[in-house]
């Protein structure tokens, strides 16, 4: 196996990345895509550790070390050190301006979320426009064939279902692979080769719930045929079939069509706890990622819905709430022969540690705490919606 591997990726729609002051003036760093190879590393290897370790404990152990060994790890102490191979970026680009992006509808807007989109300031950040992008990793000499592979898969993982940047599990900064070379891994050019690379990717599926994202029996992966050849319109409508699905909407409306209300339990459930009401436990649609907020404009009730941690020395602390990222990725993929296609990956885990709760706050009442209770059939009807899907990896359980 050469010393070196080199993908060309396409940035099919924009790319929100950049430094302290959010503006993608450096480009895409090393360390940026370094820490998106590392996920997706962390994602592909997972079962085989949980399997040689047979303990979660050991398995993560083993985990970081392995990672560690291959990416470097910046610390004092044992194992701290450079990683196994240099990574070179070059980029064919350029940076938008936010007069410059394209036109964000309903379904783009919903995906940007707050943070970079208003309805009356519209874009609120500079972005990276589509274009290619080169990676060149060079390995140090000495480095083992199966530690080659592994990062190659890596890197052909992240061009097949993920990206850069703000928004990325949202299709935002979307990688899409066009060629790998310096290694034995095949990139498909088209739709029909897709699932056989998932095949190769994904070696180990294991029944356990793992405690961080990774492939197990429980994921799924979809590939939907595109009717469009723009990226940018078939994440809008990706957008748009998610604000229909998930939204209860104003007046029996969503986005100008019929409001479905397919979860009318979480409205009614958000709307007592905004009041100032005990309830016990959270609205469901809460798995698509956390914070998962309301705002009633009848009553201009407010909900925030958060990760609580507890306190190291007992009982919880009011003073921090977290994030968790949504299990689902979205995916607008250009096949090497220019046909498009959206890949939706749903990769279930351990919603939060075993001794966090989930928090609900209004501004009546103190927060309160209650057990988390994923439900993943809210997501697969989710997937389930789009006719014509390719199921490429099934859920086993």
């Amino acid at each position: 196996m050469p010393d070196h591997l080199e993908a060309t990726y396409q940035i099919v729609t924009p790319m929100f990345i950049g430094g302290a002051d959010q503006t993608p003036d450096d480009g895409i760093r090393p360390p940026t895509l370094k820490g998106a190879l590392r996920f997706w590393w962390r994602a592909l290897h997972w079962g085989e550790c949980l399997r040689e370790a047979q303990t979660e404990a050991a398995a993560l152990q083993g985990l970081h070390q392995r990672e560690a060994r291959l990416f470097g790890l910046a610390a004092d102490g044992a194992g701290s050190g450079q990683g196994c191979f240099l990574l070179q970026i070059k980029t064919e680009t350029h940076q938008c301006v936010k007069a410059n992006l394209p036109t964000a509808i309903a379904g783009h807007q919903y995906l940007l979320g707050q943070g970079l989109y208003h309805f009356k300031e519209q874009y609120l950040r500079e972005a990276m426009g589509t274009g290619e992008m080169r990676v060149t990793l060079r390995f140090r000499p000495g480095t083992a064939t199966d530690d080659r592979t592994s990062i190659a898969k890596a890197m052909l993982a992240l061009g097949l279902l993920g990206g850069l940047g703000s928004r990325a599990r949202k299709g935002f900064g979307a990688l899409a692979i066009q060629s790998l070379e310096g290694c034995p891994l095949t990139v498909p050019t088209n739709a029909d080769q897709t699932r056989a690379c998932f095949e190769t990717l994904i070696t180990e599926r294991l029944d356990a719930l793992p405690p961080l994202t990774a492939f197990s029996a429980q994921t799924r992966i979809d590939l939907i045929t595109a009717h469009t050849s723009d990226p940018w319109t078939l994440l809008g409508e990706l957008g748009a079939e998610m604000q229909r699905y998930r939204s209860w909407g104003q007046n029996g409306q969503v986005a100008g069509a019929p409001a479905e209300r397919n979860f009318p339990d979480d409205h009614d459930l958000a709307q007592r706890a905004a009041a100032g009401e005990t309830v016990a436990t959270h609205p469901r649609r809460a798995l698509f990622g956390l914070p998962h907020n309301y705002y009633f404009s009848s009553t201009k009730d407010k909900l925030e819905i958060n990760a609580v941690a507890p306190k190291r020395e007992g009982g919880w602390s009011d003073l921090g709430t977290y994030r968790r990222a949504s299990p689902l990725f979205l995916h607008p993929h250009q096949f090497p022969d220019g046909s498009m296609a959206a890949v939706i990956a749903l990769l279930p885990a351990q919603f939060l540690p075993d001794d966090w709760r989930i928090g609900l706050k209004d501004k009546r009442a103190p927060m309160r705490r209650v057990d988390v209770k994923p439900d993943w059939r809210v997501i697969h009807r989710f997937m389930d919606r789009f006719a014509g899907r390719n199921t490429l990896l099934e859920a086993r359980s």
